[in-house]
């Protein structure tokens, strides 16, 4: 085992949080210092989209546990890394020395336009507070992006009574969650009011009185108005602060299978890439970010990993117009699913496919769907 005395954890994210308890869980005795660009604690985020944005849910239930010995600089970001002298260099003009380092400053959500021009989108505790506040306004919303987050935002918006446009360059969720499910979402959607655009070309977001209120379609095709527009398209992993370190950078911070960067360097979380397929992929996700942590953790104390992060079978979820679907395995399931128990029609179903499950409304619990995910379907 690796002998470290001080471990810092550059983010205090759900990844950050999670690294730091399996290090204390794996017996690490050391210092643990996090450094978190917010004002706030460790938060978990999947509520704010859902619980907190409607108001169902107290903003402080998002807060994670962090062990009581680890030091959590709040409202502090990372700027630099000098490897040589075991250095993160801090916005305060401050160096923090370590000789173990997690990187999991994660990711900013992804704009239309230029940094500055005022597009509302939804990452951050604040960004669903402001939000919140935004959408008691406001009676028509239009939405950009119909993935996960931009549709959890329009069931939730429609939720408040609000009219809700949802816009996109491509059928909403198709690409995550394949037809047979992206047809159940888009029906459900439209129960609850939801109008569906997709451009099949760019966007771009206007602005009344400096409030963006305003899709248009690249080509100038068609414009939806609404008292306020919503940008929900992606994000983009915070690693500028990594910039000539010398250190694997692409779509992120580029890791193996046991989350190592670097000789004393780990990372985890939204933050992170991998080699696959002839590229670099990234999987922002709740689950992903969990497994990440466990993962970089025990690599970081020299350990052997309990499940090395390619065979890890990633788990998704989302809530949106009544419907809770949770999946394990690879997406977008490919082909027609198996219905195991229930139906689509009815909105309760267990299904699968080669290499994927998913419950809609239906009570499997996780390691169920992992071990599904792992079987074949049999017809």
């Amino acid at each position: 085992m690796t002998t470290r005395r001080h471990v810092v954890v550059v983010g205090a994210s759900q990844a950050g949080c999670a690294c730091t308890n399996a290090l204390r869980g794996l017996g690490f005795d050391g210092d643990i210092t996090m450094v978190g660009a917010e004002p706030h604690p460790p938060y978990t985020r999947p509520p704010l989209s859902k619980g907190v944005l409607v108001g169902s849910e107290p903003d402080d239930s998002v807060f994670l546990p962090v062990p009581g010995d680890a030091e959590v600089l709040t409202g502090i970001g990372a700027v630099g890394l000098d490897r040589d002298k075991n250095l993160v260099e801090l916005t305060t003009g401050d160096k923090l020395r370590y000789d173990g380092l997690v990187i999991a400053s994660g990711a900013r959500a992804r704009l239309l336009g230029d940094p500055g021009q005022g597009e509302i989108t939804l990452r951050g505790l604040d960004d669903a507070v402001a939000l919140r506040k935004s959408l008691a306004g406001a009676r028509d919303v239009v939405v950009a992006g119909g993935g996960f987050l931009g549709m959890e935002l329009a069931s939730s918006a429609a939720a408040l009574g609000k009219s809700v446009t949802v816009v996109d360059v491509v059928t909403p969720l198709l690409s995550r969650l394949g037809p047979a499910l992206s047809a159940l979402c888009l029906e459900a959607a439209a129960d609850h009011g939801v109008r569906v655009r997709v451009t099949g070309t760019g966007l771009q977001v206007g602005f009344t009185d400096g409030r963006p209120s305003r899709l248009t379609s690249a080509d100038g095709a068609f414009s939806v108005d609404a008292d306020l527009a919503v940008t929900a398209v992606g994000d983009v992993p915070n690693t500028e602060w990594l910039h000539d370190t010398g250190l694997p950078l692409e779509n992120g911070v580029v890791t193996d299978e046991a989350c190592r960067v670097a000789p004393g360097i780990v990372a985890a979380g939204d933050v992170t890439s991998v080699r696959r397929d002839g590229g670099h992929v990234r999987t922002p996700h709740w689950s992903n970010a969990l497994s990440q942590a466990k993962i970089a953790a025990a690599a970081l104390l020299g350990r052997e990993p309990e499940r090395p992060a390619r065979g890890h079978v990633p788990f998704f979820w989302t809530e949106a117009f009544g419907l809770k679907i949770r999946l394990a395995g690879h997406l977008p399931p490919a082909g027609e699913p198996t219905v195991l128990e229930g139906s689509l029609a009815g909105r309760r179903a267990l299904l699968v496919w080669p290499g994927t499950a998913a419950a809609v409304n239906f009570p499997a619990p996780a390691p169920k769907l992992t071990k599904l995910a792992q079987q074949l379907p049999t017809h």
